[in-house]
């Protein structure tokens, strides 16, 4: 056999190479899963919308109910229920009422590309998705109906989980703050494993579910290193891991290093979490960021530009904005916007 020539050899080396980097990519991203899972954004953002009825609530909002009556009617949630959450939407800014009924703030309104993600993920995964979900979005600036789709801000090319590169920033390697779950509202809603890997706000909503899938996005897939870098609970992440397996969100397999020991798989139906996840970060970077500097920076592998994702329509690629989109049954528009916003 004859040696490689030069230039064989370089593409060797520059493959090894390669293959180490991601390599290390994977092991550190696996030990560091706590600084950047419990000091994130995503973990912000949960701490305000990490509710059942919140995100329930958040969606009727979106599709223009005002009226404390309206929301009891089209979700069935009990009145105090309803009424604390209102208040709590109120606290953080979402919602105002000084103008007459519950209205989205500009705060509120910058949640428009998570609400728009969850609507693309109930319509690919959530079967019928429930009489309150729109069949289909209409942008009016370029008049046509489409899907929202996630994109880098700088070259505007479809960006999924695959796609995207990170570290951690120096500033933010000390001890994140250990994470606090909050109470299961979403059983009394759900009944069954099935019923739930249909309605996204179920895993969404819980707070150890999403910080799970999130932590499995960034590599930790074992049961050890999810319960010590999350800080949870074994008989919580065995719950909560069961939950996930059973609604399709994760598979169980021998792991490829040691067959005596499990890993934790994503699946198609959790992969498209991940635009979730990301437009939630998003908001919670904007619109309350943490002092210093953000724990967890974002590439966008296939430009190297920092990820500032977007949401966009599938058929002009403009940026979908609340005033622009309408859906079906179709709300007129008055002045410019839909009727009610």
């Amino acid at each position: 056999m004859n040696p490689p020539d030069a230039a064989q050899a370089q593409a060797i080396a520059e493959s090894v190479a390669t293959a180490r980097r991601q390599l290390e990519r994977a092991a550190h991203n696996a030990e560091s899963v706590s600084h950047q899972v419990r000091g994130c954004s995503l973990n912000r953002a949960l701490n305000v919308i990490g509710d059942w009825w919140t995100q329930l609530i958040l969606r009727e909002s979106f599709l223009g109910v005002r009226n404390f009556d309206e929301f009891q009617s089209h979700l069935a949630i009990p009145r105090q229920t309803l009424s604390q959450r209102l208040k709590d939407l109120v606290a953080h800014d979402i919602l105002d009422v000084s103008r007459g009924g519950y209205r989205l703030t500009p705060c509120g309104l910058a949640l428009y590309p998570w609400a728009l993600m969850v609507w693309r993920w109930s319509r690919k995964w959530g079967g019928s998705a429930g009489p309150r979900h729109p069949s289909r979005l209409l942008h009016h600036d370029c008049g046509h109906a489409m899907t929202p789709r996630l994109a880098c801000g700088e070259c505007n090319a479809k960006v999924t989980l695959r796609d995207i590169d990170y570290e951690v920033s120096p500033r933010q390697r000390d001890a994140a703050p250990a994470l606090r779950g909050k109470r299961w509202t979403g059983t009394k809603a759900v009944t069954d494993a099935a019923e739930a890997g249909q309605n996204i706000a179920f895993i969404t909503a819980d707070r150890w579910s999403h910080l799970i899938l999130s932590a499995i996005f960034l590599g930790c897939r074992s049961f050890d290193k999810l319960e010590r870098e999350l800080g949870i609970s074994t008989n919580i992440l065995a719950r909560r891991l069961a939950l996930l397996i059973e609604a399709g969100f994760l598979e169980k397999l021998r792991s490829p290093t040691d067959a005596r020991r499990y890993v934790y798989s994503l699946t198609p139906r959790s992969r498209d979490v991940f635009p979730l996840t990301i437009s939630l970060i998003r908001w919670a970077d904007e619109w309350m960021p943490a002092a210093g500097a953000p724990p967890l920076v974002r590439y966008h592998r296939a430009c190297g530009a920092r990820l500032s994702a977007r949401v966009i329509c599938s058929h002009c690629n403009g940026e979908l904005v609340p005033s622009a989109v309408s859906f079906e049954p179709l709300v007129p528009l008055v002045g410019g916007h839909p009727q009610g916003a």
